[in-house]
């Protein structure tokens, strides 16, 4: 163990206790992946994610919207934030963000430091300006002993920023079924198989969903509706060829992050894949690889099966 991270051990325990009663008792949620970012770090960053501190009136945390139960998703159409206030959009998983370099569906964040910046400030989220946060977290005993020893410097939203975006980065994992079946040729129905088969190479979906984290990461209209009344990307250019374009999903989890699409309008499974056999509806800005298809009744159920052997083993059915 690094010299930083055993003085941070140490020094922890000590910290708690001196803390006033204002600490609370976090989600023991264990990061998965530490290889790259201070576990100190992550930790501060843990605290702070399930902190409802952060919202304006101390009553939403990011894992309001992000619960690690659902895959850091919360089963909402729209999420509630402060005064039960609706959110525009469907929240995503954030599952693998660390391998992503677009954020929002818009995508007009390009880095998670900043992206935690925006529900933060978002009067429907967690609604106050970053300025509003301070000196309210940076009172916290804890936190502010943890930037010391971290950054040598008090708790700001630099160190705010960085540790939220330490500890989404190591929500990470590649442990389903499917990486079973890919990694170590473990199969246990060949259902798995036959879905994989029909996603990769009949209906083309890895063109998008492609690669270990099943995304490409890029921005598509996909054909929800004719007339969007989120317009999405183009939000963003003001390009009208973007009118509708949102980012691709990953679909790792998704067979518990219901409702699907940027506004939670399909409920299920067998809602997204009703969407995309029909070709989805008429638009000028439609991806040209949105065409219709038809599958038995066999082959959507072998479809479903793979996209459920997604799911990671360590997250409930």
């Amino acid at each position: 163990m690094k010299t930083r991270y055993w003085i941070g051990l140490i020094c922890l325990p000590f910290l708690i206790q001196c803390t006033d009663n204002s600490t609370i008792e976090k989600y023991q949620f264990v990061p998965l992946d530490t290889l790259v970012y201070n576990s100190l770090l992550v930790e501060l960053g843990e605290m702070l994610f399930f902190d409802p501190r952060l919202s304006l009136n101390n009553s939403v945390s990011c894992a309001s919207c992000h619960n690690p139960k659902l895959a850091f998703t919360d089963g909402e159409k729209s999420s509630l934030g402060i005064h039960g206030r609706r959110g525009k959009r469907n929240s995503p998983t954030l599952w693998n963000v660390k391998n992503q370099d677009k954020f929002m569906w818009d995508g007009g964040i390009k880095s998670l430091e900043i992206q935690a910046l925006v529900p933060l400030q978002d009067t429907n989220e967690m609604g106050g300006e970053i300025t509003d946060l301070f000196p309210k977290l940076s009172n916290v005993l804890l936190y502010d002993s943890l930037a010391k020893i971290l950054f040598n410097r008090s708790f700001d939203p630099f160190v705010l920023t960085r540790a939220l975006s330490a500890f989404q980065k190591n929500i990470f994992q590649e442990n389903s079924p499917y990486d079973d079946w890919k990694k170590n040729g473990l199969i246990l129905d060949s259902a798995l198989v036959r879905g994989a088969n029909l996603f990769d190479d009949v209906l083309n979906c890895a063109n998008c969903h492609g690669g270990v984290g099943f995304t490409n990461n890029s921005l598509q209209n996909n054909g929800l509706y004719s007339v969007y009344e989120d317009q999405g990307r183009y939000n963003i250019t003001g390009d009208s060829a973007d009118i509708g374009k949102f980012k691709v999903p990953t679909l790792r989890n998704i067979s518990i992050t219901s409702p699907y699409m940027h506004d939670g309008s399909l409920e299920t499974l067998q809602d997204v894949i009703k969407h995309y056999s029909k070709g989805g509806e008429v638009n000028g800005n439609k991806s040209p690889l949105i065409e219709a298809f038809t599958l038995s009744k066999k082959e959507e159920a072998d479809l479903i099966y793979f996209l459920k052997s997604l799911k990671d083993k360590n997250l409930a059915n």
